[in-house]
């Protein structure tokens, strides 16, 4: 099943439900938002300055909350001891004319986040979604940050953790394809660790499919079942050897060639991981099956 490219959609058409809607991608609006390097050393908002009255508020200058991290489209806040607040990053409309596409694109992301969260509802390897908004998305907080910053800072754990970890993570990405959820950007920064276990976070650029989606068949806007596989062998890879290892490409064409793919021999899930980046899984399921039976 193919599904047509398509422009980016108005605000409102994000507020209807998500099985009637086509979902959109970061790269329709990344010229917009990479604008975003242009307002960085922008002054904080200060109460003297007059700005336009608008239907949202403006997240970008002084903030009474922890900042905790800042993405592409938004920004987290800490909001207690135990849950987070993302919002979208929103700019005064007063130095750009572009500025308000910037705001509404981030808005977007945000209200198709808010939607994925909903699809998904509670699973175990997902950060827990408590309530969402117009312009907010309450989580729990992760106490031992992504795990990208993890690996950083901590030694490799135990062969058990590493396997447990990468069982837990295929049973998470099968649940999210039977959802019909493209998460579409796999990587360490958006699996974070609490309390020793992988919580999947940060849906903004996922996609939404109708939910008779054959999930070995589907292509949208150039990601395939097999290249969403591919993402998630580069994850179980940089945790096997505990380095980060990324493939960049997101073409379906330009999957990893046996020769092209770094040395696995003796590594944990090695011949899953290399499965994983030749096109040997036709979904995420038969990858769940596989690391069951291989790894426990």
């Amino acid at each position: 099943m193919t599904f047509p490219r398509r422009e980016l959609p108005r605000l409102n058409e994000l507020l209807i439900p998500d099985d009637r809607r086509k979902s959109t991608r970061k790269h329709l609006y990344n010229h917009i938002i990479d604008s975003y390097h242009l307002h960085l050393s922008m002054p904080a908002v200060t109460s003297s300055i007059h700005l336009p009255i608008a239907t949202y508020p403006i997240t970008w200058g002084d903030n009474s909350m922890p900042v905790l991290g800042l993405g592409r489209f938004g920004c987290v806040v800490k909001l207690g001891e135990d849950r987070v607040l993302k919002r979208p990053k929103t700019f005064p409309e007063i130095h750009n004319p572009d500025i308000s596409y910037i705001n509404e694109a981030n808005i977007i992301c945000l209200a198709n986040e808010a939607n994925v969260y909903k699809r998904l509802g509670r699973h175990d390897g997902i950060i827990q979604c408590f309530q969402t908004s117009s312009y907010s998305i309450e989580l729990a907080f992760a106490n031992q940050g992504d795990l990208f910053t993890y690996m950083q800072n901590n030694p490799r754990p135990t062969e058990a953790v590493i396997v447990d970890w990468i069982r837990s993570l295929a049973e998470t990405f099968a649940y999210i394809h039977s959802r019909r959820v493209v998460v579409e950007d796999i990587g360490l920064k958006n699996i974070l660790v609490h309390n020793n276990c992988l919580k999947l976070v940060d849906f903004g650029n996922s996609l939404l499919l109708p939910m008779d989606t054959d999930m070995e068949c589907f292509c949208i806007q150039d990601i395939t079942p097999r290249l969403e596989v591919l993402h998630l062998g580069c994850v179980f890879y940089s945790l096997a050897t505990w380095i980060e290892f990324k493939y960049d490409y997101i073409d379906p064409n330009h999957m990893l060639k046996p020769d092209q793919c770094p040395k696995t021999a003796g590594i944990i899930g090695e011949s899953i991981i290399l499965k994983c980046w030749t096109g040997g899984y036709a979904s995420m399921e038969s990858l769940k099956k596989d690391v069951k039976a291989l790894l426990g």
